[in-house]
């Protein structure tokens, strides 16, 4: 497991260890807006199954999703935040 290094850019907090990819969705006409999305690593967590009183294994596949106006801001954000997400992985290395 990697040391947690939490990160601050762009109004957006993140733990870049445990980042798996960036994406920008493609225009949301209801909103009005282009999505950055954050993929994190998958990861596995124990919960209680009220039916069973049993502790079952749960797979966790976790994101976040941040709105921009237009797609070059999502994309200019996509961008810096790969090249930060590369740097954390380089210094670690």
């Amino acid at each position: 497991m990697q040391k947690p290094q939490i990160i601050t850019h762009g109004g957006i907090t993140l733990d870049v260890s445990r980042i798996k990819s960036f994406q920008i969705d493609t225009y949301n006409p209801r909103e009005r807006s282009h999505i950055l999305r954050i993929e994190f690593k998958s990861r596995y967590e124990y919960l209680l199954n009220p039916g069973t009183k049993q502790y079952e294994q749960v797979l966790i596949n976790d994101f976040i999703e941040h709105p921009y106006a237009d797609y070059d801001t999502a994309a200019t954000y996509r961008d810096e935040w790969q090249e930060i997400w590369v740097d954390c992985l380089q210094e670690n290395s």
